[in-house]
């Protein structure tokens, strides 16, 4: 508990400098050579994408730090590029410190430094608001646990500075979601969606949606925005038999500054992460990639344990985990023991081959609003059935994806104001003219245009 005290107040005062964790880069384990070698990499996806890779690695302690700095050094470093493909993987807290101690040139050390500060003081200002937020609830008699966030990084990494994300998330248990929105309604928080709800009934919005989205300001004046969950992921999504719903034991308590956050059980947090990064996000970048080899690395399964441990076992028979696990291997260069007559070695390399390649593109490569569109969604939707193994699966993926993509969404239901339910499921007529629309009006916060005020 002291250790991870000591994380936290060594992220919240010296983020830019913050060390590599011991046993990383400085005591490498007996590994054969990563299955990806450097010159592949820079052949198939370019070279700023083997440096943020190699950063990765040599992160995880498979490659080390004097390798990576010979490696900057064999020819111009495209450091605009590296940035930009830090931003896009969502990676930039582990590269930017691994790189830093690699001293760029002005101005990207300072760039990175001051980015990496600035994510810190972030991740800490969500950490308190988080624990704060758990204890308010809790305060109340209600189920509240921190989701993905605050308890990924301190339970995968060690460290709250390290996780590169947005929102603040909590687990809450659905018949409370009433009692719970008048309670941090009266804390400040102001919900995004209550009319909508409010034309559901509670009851209804719950059985058929994920989560409940609030908002407020920080002291700073900063947005926060707050994301309430009952499902691991959207019904439309899971395909199969398996428990879609999250465990409301409390197996531990992370002291996070001076307050005790309470957490569940490791396995539980791993087939979070796990079914939010491959069926729900498609294992689009490589924070996912990285996120689940920190949580293998965490949890050191042996293959023997994949058919024993009830949640291995249900990620490995239905949501396809040995492929997963292989393709960080490669990535990587780990050496994660595999499931025992699992090896998916084909969808293992080509999720690899997706997943670094895709943030090669900038918007202006993806063609019009509606091209990129189109490429994006079907694209998504291609990937999410990539994890279902049993063809029949991958067919209902399909069809789950498309009908959903009819589904009336709260903005359909605030431009057209229905009257009743029956109006309201009149609205999948509009929907279908939907990829249409963003030939005017994109959605993607890639393909619109920012408005600088804002």
């Amino acid at each position: 508990m002291a250790g991870k005290e000591h994380l936290l107040r060594e992220t919240a005062t010296e983020p830019a400098i913050a060390p590599i964790p011991k046993n990383h880069s400085d005591h490498l384990p007996n590994t054969s050579p990563p299955l990806l070698d450097f010159s592949q990499l820079e052949a198939n996806y370019g070279r700023p994408t083997a440096i943020i890779l190699f950063a990765c690695r040599v992160y995880l302690g498979t490659e080390r730090m004097d390798s990576l700095i010979s490696y900057l050094h064999q020819a111009p470093v495209d450091w605009k590029e590296v940035h930009r493909l830090c931003k896009a993987h969502r990676i930039s807290p582990v590269a930017y410190r691994v790189l830093l101690k690699c001293e760029p040139p002005s101005p990207w050390a300072d760039i990175l430094k001051n980015e990496l500060k600035r994510m810190a003081i972030h991740s800490m200002e969500k950490a308190k608001e988080t624990t704060r937020l758990v204890s308010l609830l809790r305060s109340h008699g209600l189920v509240a646990f921190p989701y993905k966030g605050v308890a990924f990084s301190l339970l995968f990494y060690g460290d709250i500075g390290l996780r590169e994300s947005g929102d603040i998330d909590l687990i809450v248990d659905p018949t409370e979601l009433p009692l719970v929105n008048d309670i941090l309604k009266a804390d400040g928080y102001l919900p995004d969606e209550e009319d909508f709800v409010r034309f559901l009934g509670w009851e209804r919005f719950t059985r058929t949606r994920r989560g409940y989205n609030l908002k407020k300001l920080d002291r700073r004046g900063l947005p926060i925005h707050l994301e309430l969950h009952w499902r691991i992921i959207y019904d439309y999504l899971a395909v199969g038999n398996f428990n879609n719903n999250f465990s409301y034991v409390n197996n531990e308590n992370i002291q996070v500054y001076d307050q005790m956050l309470p957490v569940q059980d490791p396995f539980e947090q791993f087939k979070y992460l796990y079914l939010h990064h491959s069926v729900h996000d498609g294992y689009g970048y490589l924070k996912t990639a990285l996120d689940i080899a920190m949580g293998l690395k965490k949890l050191n399964p042996s293959a023997e344990d994949y058919p024993l441990h009830p949640l291995l076992r249900e990620l490995t028979e239905v949501f396809s985990l040995a492929a997963v696990v292989e393709a960080s291997n490669r990535l990587f260069g780990t050496q994660f023991a595999l499931p025992a007559h699992k090896r998916q070695e084909k969808l293992s390399l080509l999720l690899v081959d997706t997943t670094l390649k895709e943030k090669r593109l900038v918007p202006k490569q993806m063609g019009s609003n509606f091209v990129y569109y189109m490429r994006y969604y079907t694209g998504l939707i291609r990937k999410r059935a990539l994890f279902y193994p049993e063809p029949h699966r991958k067919i209902q993926s399909y069809f789950h994806n498309f009908i959903h993509f009819f589904q009336p969404t709260v903005e359909d239901f605030r431009l057209f104001k229905p009257k009743s339910l029956g109006g309201y499921r009149l609205l999948w007529l509009f929907r279908a003219i939907r990829p249409f629309r963003h030939l005017i009006q994109p959605t993607d916060p890639l393909q619109q245009k920012k408005d600088p005020k804002k």
